[in-house]
Formats: C-alpha cells, sequence, structure tokens
C-alpha cells in the first residue's frame, strides 16, 4: 500500500512537472525611458552596424543623431545648417542615408557615416529625390535623383563613402522568361506623386515601356513560375465620406507586348498590411501588401457590404484575377469597424482596428444627449472603440480586448524579443500592455510608466538594437520630449 502510495505521489510530481514545462514563459519587458532634447522624427542606420539611430530636431530647428542603447544615449550634431528641410522617406526598412535641402540655396546634401566621420555628398539643386533600395541587397542606402528628365542614382558603399551609379535600375527581374535579369525604370510624376512611365530594358537589348499612372506599383513573379509581373494598385475615391474602392493590375510581357488584366473592385472600408514579403514602391515611400508563399505572390483585400467584413486572398493566374475567401470578421466589429490593419505572425495575423460608436448612439446623441448636457455636465458623447484580435488566418478569432479611442493613446508593432514575429504593444496613459499572439493565444502582461499627458503622446515606430526591436513612443514637451522605449527579454 506505502508502494502504491509513493508511485502516486511520484506520477503526480511528473504531471505538475510536465504541466509546469508546457506553460508557455511569462513575458518580461524591458522599460527604458529618458529626457530627448528635441522631436523624433525618424530611424535611421548611418553607419550600417544593424542597430538603429534616431533622428531629433531641436526647438531651434537643428538636427541630431542620436545614438540609442539601454543605458544610455549618445549624440551629435548632423552637419546640415539649422532649419535644413529633410526628405521623408519612408520605407520597410531603415535608411543608411539622409537627404537634406539647404533652407537658403535650396542645395541638396547626401549625409552618412562610416566609423566616428561624416560623410557627405552634393546633389547640386535636385527635383525629385527617392531614398530606397534600388540594387535590392536588403539595405537602404541608395537614391534616385531626378532633375526634369535626368536621372542620377547615388549608392553608399561599405566604407561609407557615397559614388555614383549611372545605370542602377529601380527594379531587376526577369520579365520575359530568357532566365536574365532585365532591368526596369520608373518615373514618377512629381505633382501627382504617381508612376507616370515605366521604362524596361531587358537582356537582350531590346526596350520596352509602360504608362500605369498608379500610385503604386510592384515587380514580382506572381504565379510562380519565375516570370515576373508588374503589378499596381489603385484607389478610387467615390466620395468625400465613403471609404475608397481598390482595384488591382497586373501587366505581363509575351511576345513583344503587354497583356493586361484587372482585378474585380474591393472597396468599404481602409486597410493596411504589415509584415509582408515585398512592397508596392510609391515615390515617397512604400508599402507592405504582397505575401509570398509556394504558389508565388498574393494581396490580401478586405471588403465591406452591410454588417459583413470579409477577408480575401487576391491571385493572379494565367491573366486572370482570382479571389478566395479566407477569413469574415467578427460581426459585431464589422458593423462600424472604419479601420482594420493586419500584421502578419507566424501562421496567423493580429488585427488591429478603430469602431465607430452605434449609429442610433449618435442619432440620439445629436437630437437630445447634446442640449441636455448643459443642464447635465456628466453626459458624454459615445467614443468609438480600439480593438485587438488575433487570427489564425482561417476562422478562429481570439479577442485580446476592446477600449476606447480616447484611452488607447498609440499602439507599435514590433518584433520585441528578436524571435521574428512581431509583438503589440499598447500605451495607455500610466502603463502598456505588451502582448504576443502565438498558437491561437494571447500572451500578455502589463507593465508601469511615467503617467504621460491625455493627448501627449505618440507612437514613432520600433528601433532595432541588440538583435531585437524595441517600440519607441514619445511625449512632445517644451524642452523637448520624453521617450519611452520598450522590449522582451529574450
Amino acid at each position: 500500500m506505502r508502494k502504491v502510495f509513493v508511485i502516486a505521489i511520484l506520477v503526480g510530481i511528473i504531471i505538475l512537472i510536465a504541466h509546469y514545462l508546457s506553460q508557455p514563459k511569462p513575458l518580461r519587458p524591458i522599460v527604458v525611458t529618458w529626457q530627448e532634447i528635441g522631436e523624433v522624427w525618424g530611424f535611421v542606420d548611418l553607419d550600417a552596424n544593424d542597430n538603429d539611430e534616431l533622428v531629433v530636431r531641436d526647438k531651434d530647428r537643428q538636427w541630431w543623431w542620436v545614438q540609442f542603447s539601454p543605458t544610455a544615449v549618445a549624440r551629435q550634431k548632423i552637419p546640415v545648417p539649422k532649419g535644413a528641410y529633410r526628405y521623408w522617406a519612408s520605407t520597410p526598412n531603415v535608411v543608411q542615408l539622409l537627404d537634406f535641402e539647404h533652407p537658403q540655396t535650396h542645395q541638396v546634401l547626401l549625409i552618412t557615416r562610416h566609423g566616428e566621420k561624416w560623410l557627405t555628398e552634393d546633389l547640386g539643386k535636385s527635383g525629385i529625390v527617392i531614398v530606397k533600395d534600388a540594387d535590392q541587397d536588403g539595405q537602404v542606402n541608395d537614391v534616385i535623383v531626378w532633375h526634369g528628365q535626368t536621372r542620377r542614382v547615388f549608392s553608399r558603399m561599405k566604407d561609407g563613402t557615397i559614388i555614383e551609379r549611372s545605370n542602377l535600375p529601380d527594379f531587376q527581374a526577369d520579365l520575359d522568361g530568357d532566365g536574365k535579369e532585365d532591368a526596369v525604370y520608373v518615373k514618377p510624376v512629381p505633382v501627382y506623386w504617381i508612376v507616370g512611365k515605366v521604362c524596361v530594358r531587358f537582356s537582350s537589348g531590346s526596350k520596352a515601356s509602360l504608362m500605369p499612372y498608379l500610385p503604386y506599383i510592384a515587380v514580382i513573379d506572381m504565379d510562380g513560375d519565375k516570370v515576373a509581373e508588374i503589378v499596381g494598385i489603385e484607389r478610387r475615391w467615390i466620395s468625400s465620406i465613403a471609404a475608397p474602392e481598390y482595384c488591382f493590375h497586373c501587366w505581363r510581357y509575351e511576345n513583344g507586348r503587354w497583356r493586361k488584366s484587372l482585378s474585380p473592385k474591393f472597396g468599404g472600408i481602409e486597410w493596411f498590411v504589415d509584415n509582408g514579403d515585398a512592397s508596392f514602391g510609391f515615390p515617397p515611400r512604400e508599402t507592405d501588401i504582397l505575401i509570398r508563399d509556394e504558389k508565388g505572390a498574393y494581396l490580401l483585400a478586405v471588403t465591406k457590404k452591410g454588417r459583413r467584413v470579409k477577408v480575401w486572398e487576391v491571385r493572379w493566374q494565367k491573366d486572370k484575377w482570382t479571389k478566395r475567401l479566407m477569413g469574415e470578421v467578427p460581426k459585431h466589429i464589422a458593423e462600424s469597424a472604419y479601420l482594420i490593419v493586419f500584421t502578419r505572425v507566424g501562421q496567423g495575423w493580429i488585427m488591429v482596428g478603430r469602431m465607430l460608436p452605434p449609429v442610433w448612439q449618435c442619432l440620439l446623441w445629436g437630437m437630445v444627449g447634446r442640449h441636455l448636457q448643459r443642464f447635465l455636465p456628466f453626459l458624454q458623447e459615445s467614443q468609438g472603440h480600439f480593438f485587438v484580435y488575433g487570427w489564425d488566418g482561417q476562422q478562429k478569432w481570439t479577442l485580446l480586448g476592446r477600449w476606447s479611442n480616447n484611452s488607447v493613446m498609440g499602439f507599435r508593432l514590433a518584433d520585441m524579443d528578436g524571435d521574428g514575429e512581431q509583438e503589440l504593444v499598447l500605451a495607455f496613459p500610466k502603463r502598456v500592455l505588451v502582448a504576443k499572439f502565438e498558437d491561437g493565444r494571447w500572451r500578455k502582461v502589463w507593465t508601469e510608466v511615467p503617467p504621460f499627458a491625455k493627448y501627449g503622446m505618440i507612437g514613432v515606430g520600433s528601433i532595432r538594437y541588440g538583435g531585437r526591436e524595441w517600440a519607441l513612443f514619445h511625449q512632445e514637451k517644451r524642452n523637448g520630449s520624453r521617450c519611452v522605449a520598450i522590449a522582451l527579454e529574450k
């Protein structure tokens, strides 16, 4: 009997240990706060060491380069005059070059660093300046400069020097199926910020051109046959109050001519995709929406009709566009959602969005509540909600939470523990919520931060340091700004 009792205890201990080991490890946030001397404008990696730096402008309009670390920050003035204008280049990756325009002479300067030295290149008076990864080496260290019809390209080399590369194209891909890469050049129209003309120089020596007149284009193999297509997004505004409609264009080069196909229209709600596999280039910025898989690439599209918001996988195959329903947003969210952001995390997705209050509440406030507020000050107009769901990419949705729009001061998505998948940070006035969606469930932890003013916090982005990303927020103050950077222990 005693042996049976001992065995039962040992089995119970083993079960408890196995249960403990099967539980996910708790999230352990790291919070760093400091006082910055000015407004944070963005992030760069000017010294190309895989640790990002901040670009800050102080109250005197002087630009600063700020090296971040969890223990201290170091600052240096960027060698440009006060009041210099910085061209804002928003790309999926951090840039290794900065471009500034002199406030008086309007000369454009390229700025980078190598070691402890600043390196500059005077471009003269230039028209359109585009910072991007033109040679597709994974580094945003190229600059395309348009002055009238003249196109020049500059690149930052590994030793920090800036050289001109006369023939560097905007895209390189096999468009005619001969197994060799062709050069694709894009000419933007500066007045409307659209792609006005695309010129292709094939490896055989022949040339072709295309006039898409679209804001977004990409060169990518859509159907997995190792021949690339040119894909574009068109956004059409139906009215000033309705969400725009979207449709996709695809051009394939066959037998010396372009074959074009147009997708069905998708519309009814604004949506964005983060953490895609490829980008649509836009003259001053880029957007991720293309997702690669074994079949080629597809686009994520969202439609709203009545109380139904649906998520579609949109593909181009054999000159035709097809769509497959991936899932449907929960109806109680769908009826009032007006903005949705999707972020891919492994095989699943995080959906972040905002929704308006019910229509009947808005009508009731307008007819009755607004007038009664003079006598009953505690009455407040109904607020919309900020919501977060995890989604398995098929049918299962897991709610993290819903909060009033006014209580959520900002949110960031970043790979905070360096595992290749993004986590979510929600900022509130006195604390932040860090959440990780994994294996169809949420892990979360709250952490205290110094209190922020009610409307004073701005989400800036994520900064790479030490093999992970830090979600960064800052609050503007009279003498600078207070920054909060958050990461997770590995």
